[in-house]
């Protein structure tokens, strides 16, 4: 058998360290810009789920966030209070007063649990199992989800489990049209714990 030496032993540890986080998903997806992160609607997003995962667990994968908010959508009378996370910031808060996404990704928790409850992203490294993403233009998505979008107070797909859904909002293209031409963002929601922070998706 060949030997290999130290030398060129670590470069290739290296390489396979760095094939496996963009697999998983780890800390540094957020400052990578490129590893693809999968997103389900049983609430998989890369290594979390929704209604497991910890204020540490998203941290852990995200990075620090640019900002956090606590809130109440309506001041608790009928949805939970959030906690959230947000990334690609740019100076903004993480949502609006009452917990309106206001960046590119928001990672919301229920402060009672500590469970994370949904996610938010108008990042394209998001993917949903046929390859959907932000950015994906309509007839692309409908050919690979094999459904057609469904119009109504929005136009996108969803797509339900048990345990969690996924909601890919549609919009641009002329005024007058139905449906949005793209993919402009993507939830990833529990069917346990709602913030009530997304019009139409949640209500």
């Amino acid at each position: 058998m060949r030997r290999v030496t130290i030398a060129h032993s670590v470069p290739a540890m290296l390489v396979a360290f760095l094939a496996a986080a963009a697999v998983t998903g780890c800390a540094s997806s957020h400052s990578s810009g490129s590893a693809r992160i999968a997103v389900s609607a049983t609430g998989r997003i890369g290594p979390l789920r929704v209604d497991e995962s910890n204020r540490a667990d998203v941290i852990s994968f995200a990075g620090r966030p640019d900002s956090e908010r606590h809130g109440a959508y309506d001041g608790g009378r009928f949805y939970t209070s959030f906690d959230a996370l947000g990334y690609g910031c740019r100076g903004k808060a993480a949502t609006d007063k009452v917990g309106i996404p206001r960046c590119k990704t928001v990672f919301y928790l229920d402060p009672r649990s500590g469970k994370l409850e949904l996610l938010y992203t108008e990042d394209k490294r998001y993917v949903d199992p046929h390859g959907v993403h932000v950015g994906t233009r309509t007839p692309v998505a409908e050919r690979q989800l094999h459904r057609r979008a469904l119009t109504g107070c929005y136009s996108g797909f969803r797509f339900d489990t048990k345990s969690g859904f996924l909601v890919m909002w549609l919009e641009g293209g002329k005024r007058t049209a139905l449906v949005g031409d793209h993919v402009g963002f993507v939830v990833v929601h529990s069917q346990r714990l709602n913030p009530g922070v997304l019009d139409c998706i949640d209500s």
